[in-house]
């Protein structure tokens, strides 16, 4: 990101934003730890001050921002918490036909439902530390085919023994090829992949490959498709007892398993209103839960524009994560969630808007057969100036 700083110096600036904000939200929650039993409920506040810097020329694009959130609760002062938001991505088109991208991020989160509407797996109030870091090349091969590249990195450390850290490594490369020659606003797509996933004592690697299409069904809808194959190893170390000193050894095992990968999406931009329904299933991350997870992935949403300062929102999602012991986790993973989240925003000028949601959200756990939910109301203040308009 310091480089495509430094390059910023070089081009004609087209557009440039900074941006201060700040964001006053108040919260009930009435499971403020997403526990099965012993819900804490209560009202809470949260103070957002932020800054958000972006730049455009015909070549470059930085897009860099920070975030503070300092939650105070009303009757659980223990609960009280500071977390920590950076993120940084940019682009630079070296030729006409290459262009390199970068992206950087960290923060430092407690929220027991920082992951329930992206994952569906829950927390308790612990801390997490997350660094992820990647770059992309694209290289147009010719008029009409384009080729790709992708690395990315993630780690996860928690301040808590009951969570396990986790390291990342996922590399991506691909084509896609216009078909418009003979079907109109339609590409083709090829994918391969491989992911490492590293926790203590067990490691999970996995390769793809997948093929689809992405369509503009109109000028209003859009559809893109993939399907493929996965081939998942594991290997694990574990801990067998003994009847001599010291009692016990250790031993390794593996796994190997083959599976279905793939997503749909389907999207609707009007110049009013835009939704979109998307579903996927893969081999992905469960953070703090010993590994990952094979994981269908439900989501959609839905906004519409009431007025030209009202506007309503529908959004919701179904997760199921699975994972047998030793399979792609160190322990068995059964879980189902649903959360459903609907809201009107009030947009006073461009600068100043006013939030108003509910969410539900319910979470299965079916190895022990318990269940968690929660409702959480939630009013937002959120205000912002640009300093270069």
């Amino acid at each position: 990101m310091l480089c495509l700083v430094s390059l910023s110096g070089l081009s004609r600036a087209d557009e440039v934003k900074l941006i201060p904000s700040v964001a006053i939200k108040e919260e009930h929650n009435d499971n403020i730890l997403y526990a099965s039993s012993g819900a804490y409920r209560d009202f809470y506040t949260t103070v957002s001050p932020g800054l958000d810097f972006l730049e455009k020329t015909e070549r470059l694009t930085i897009d860099l921002s920070g975030r503070a959130d300092r939650r105070v609760y009303s009757k659980y002062s223990e609960f009280n918490a500071t977390d920590q938001f950076y993120n940084g991505k940019g682009g630079y088109s070296l030729t006409e036909r290459l262009g390199i991208t970068g992206k950087a991020a960290y923060s430092k989160d407690s929220r027991p439902d920082r992951d329930l509407e992206t994952t569906g797996l829950t927390y308790t109030g612990v801390t997490r530390y997350r660094q992820a870091y990647g770059f992309g090349v694209n290289y147009l091969l010719s008029e009409i085919l384009l080729g790709t590249f992708q690395y990315d990195y993630l780690n996860d450390t928690y301040d808590d023994p009951r969570y396990t850290d986790l390291e990342a490594h996922s590399f991506n490369m691909g084509v896609v090829h216009d078909l418009s020659y003979f079907m109109q606003k339609t590409q083709a797509r090829m994918n391969v992949g491989y992911a490492r996933y590293n926790i203590p004592n067990f490691r999970v690697d996995n390769y793809e490959w997948t093929a689809g299409v992405n369509r503009a069904l109109d000028e209003r809808w859009n559809l893109l498709v993939d399907a493929g194959l996965r081939y998942t190893t594991s290997r694990f170390t574990f801990a067998e007892t003994t009847f001599s000193p010291p009692y016990y050894v250790y031993k390794y095992d593996s796994n190997k398993d083959w599976g279905g990968v793939g997503q749909l999406a389907l999207t609707y931009k009007g110049l009013k209103n835009s939704g979109d329904l998307r579903v996927k299933h893969d081999i992905m991350p469960a953070s703090g839960q010993s590994g990952t997870s094979e994981r269908t992935a439900f989501l959609g949403g839905v906004n519409i524009r009431l007025t030209y300062e009202f506007s309503g929102t529908l959004n919701g999602g179904y997760f199921i994560n699975r994972s047998r012991a030793g399979q792609y986790s160190v322990q068995e993973i059964d879980e189902d969630s649903i959360w459903i989240s609907p809201g009107l925003i009030y947009n006073y000028s461009k600068d100043v808007s006013f939030n108003l949601s509910y969410s539900y959200n319910k979470t299965w756990y079916n190895i022990s057969r318990t269940e968690a939910e929660r409702n959480l109301f939630q009013v937002r203040y959120r205000i912002q100036h640009d300093l270069f308009n």
